[in-house]
């Protein structure tokens, strides 16, 4: 009895290490990277000389536009990348971006965004009463100014097998997806009396959509940080998506001061009538604030206004 429980002990440890043996066989079948094709990737600045992004991103999808990998490189002249045989569309845009978020799942919904961010951010207000709102813009989110981006689209490639002489690789060419807007507030009275004060745009796009090349998404409203040039004139320079996605045709610059003062500005013809789109410049002229030497009374709950919805022409 003991020879047979020792023979079937054997037997079945035998029948183990068989099993093992298999076992790791097959997994070795699944190293085998034949199906596996390296891509030089080369970002050409030609149409963007001034350019000068940290890192560049790169999507790849399938030829029915669901996602399949993400690359990103460190240099922006690109790099070497290791794929699964098959054709494949692209989408690529710069990276390591602060403020500017990737969202999509698949080829014709991916685009850049950013982050939300208080309306009264610009004067360290992110948590008091909420200031009033353009009329138009009351449901407008409030979102960051994007980084500069540069952004394009190509394909379909089909990279499913290597060349006999030479190597496989692609040369794609971003061009710029946001413009710079500039803010000029000159001849303020009273700006050496007020603490802080900041500002925000309403109608501007809130996000770009590389598929596509043009600006998109919903409508948002954007803080801006004021800088002081002297004690009467104010500005900014931010870059944003573009104006006036679907359903939005006025633009108004609002400004808030810590004392809970504002005024809105109409600039939609400003802004419309750009020479360059790419390249927006807003002034206003003649700003006069309240005379106040004291901080944002947080006991105050209303905001006072003394100029609201003021149409501001082209110079």
């Amino acid at each position: 009895m003991r020879k047979t429980i020792s023979r079937l002990c054997c037997a079945g440890l035998v029948w183990l290490v068989s099993a093992a043996l298999v076992s790791c066989q097959h997994k070795e079948l699944c190293y085998d990277h034949s199906h596996v094709v390296e891509v030089r990737v080369n970002f050409d600045w030609s149409k963007c000389p001034d350019a000068a992004p940290r890192t560049m991103v790169l999507q790849l999808f399938t030829p029915d536009g669901s996602h399949c990998d993400r690359y990103e490189f460190g240099s922006p002249k690109g790099g070497v990348i290791r794929v699964q045989a098959g054709s494949y569309r692209m989408l690529f845009h710069n990276g390591d971006m602060e403020n500017v978020v990737e969202r999509g799942t698949c080829y014709d919904d991916y685009e850049v965004t950013t982050a939300a961010r208080a309306l009264l951010a610009p004067i360290g207000r992110g948590g008091e009463q909420a200031p009033p709102r353009p009329d138009d813009a009351q449901e407008q989110p409030v979102r960051h100014a994007p980084e500069p981006v540069w952004c394009g689209r190509f394909g379909p490639v089909d990279w499913s097998a290597v060349p006999e002489e030479g190597e496989l690789s692609v040369t794609l060419v971003p061009e710029r997806a946001t413009a710079v807007y500039t803010n000029q507030k000159d001849h303020i009275e009273n700006l050496g009396s007020t603490s802080d004060i900041g500002a925000a745009v309403t109608g501007l796009a809130g996000s770009c959509r590389p598929c596509h090349g043009v600006p998109g998404g919903e409508s948002v409203t954007i803080p801006l940080d004021l800088t002081r040039i002297d004690d009467r004139t104010l500005s900014t320079r931010f870059a944003t998506f573009g104006h006036c996605p679907v359903g939005t045709e006025k633009h108004t610059l609002s400004i808030y001061t810590a004392e809970k003062w504002f005024s809105h500005f109409n600039v939609t013809e400003q802004v419309h009538g750009a020479p360059d789109p790419q390249n927006v410049h807003i002034v206003i002229d003649g700003l006069r604030l309240p005379d106040s030497s004291g901080g944002m009374d947080t006991s105050v709950s209303d905001w006072d206004d003394s100029v609201i919805d003021t149409d501001i022409n082209m110079n």
